[in-house]
């Protein structure tokens, strides 16, 4: 028998784990994205093309419950099930509802940082009678230009990368946990680990 370490050695497993790093990770993401595309697009054309802030903002918060709750409910998005990897807690076992939303943390604040300028671009004057992309551009961009301070621009297109940069938390330590995952104490694993080397 394996001794699991996760939780500092009081489980027994009978196979060592093995955890999953960036490229597989990385890999599920994608396939994700492509699942969840449909929303995005939705969310664009709500945004741009028709524009709508109640259509936005609920498409935004449905896309949102995607990785949480599949990883709550099946430890696992599609994407990450295709892989073969699966999301468990220090015992090694399934993950809660809880922690996979605390999981989540780093693109409910994305999220947030999002609905918040959303809510402040569809308040520009005229702006829901935008007839398609350019013109949705073109005031937006004056917009900006006359009330967002560059901070706050800056702040508005960070947000999006702070998933990426919590993954990026997985280079620095053995058990390749993510900043989300030792928020949450969780682990990416594969489903198949490695057999103990006799």
């Amino acid at each position: 028998m394996y001794t699991d370490t996760l939780d500092g050695g009081s489980g027994l497993l009978d196979q060592a784990p093995r955890f999953a790093g960036f490229g597989p990770r990385l890999g599920a993401a994608i396939i994700d994205g492509l699942i969840t595309s449909p929303l995005v697009f939705g969310a664009m054309y709500f945004q741009m093309m028709s524009p709508s802030l109640t259509n936005y903002m609920a498409i935004m918060v449905l896309a949102s419950l995607y990785k949480p709750v599949l990883e709550g409910l099946y430890g696992a998005t599609p994407g990450k099930m295709i892989l073969k990897l699966k999301v468990v807690n220090k015992d090694y076992a399934p993950i809660t509802l809880s922690q996979a939303f605390i999981r989540y943390t780093p693109w409910i604040l994305g999220l947030l940082v999002t609905l918040y300028f959303a809510q402040m671009m569809f308040q520009i004057p005229g702006i829901e009678e935008a007839e398609g992309f350019m013109e949705y551009s073109m005031m937006l961009a004056e917009w900006q230009a006359e009330n967002m301070s560059m901070p706050m621009r800056i702040l508005q297109n960070l947000a999006g990368w702070l998933p990426l940069v919590s993954a990026l938390f997985l280079f620095a330590n053995k058990r390749k946990q993510a900043a989300h995952d030792q928020l949450a104490e969780t682990f990416v694993v594969h489903k198949e680990p490695k057999t103990q080397s006799l």
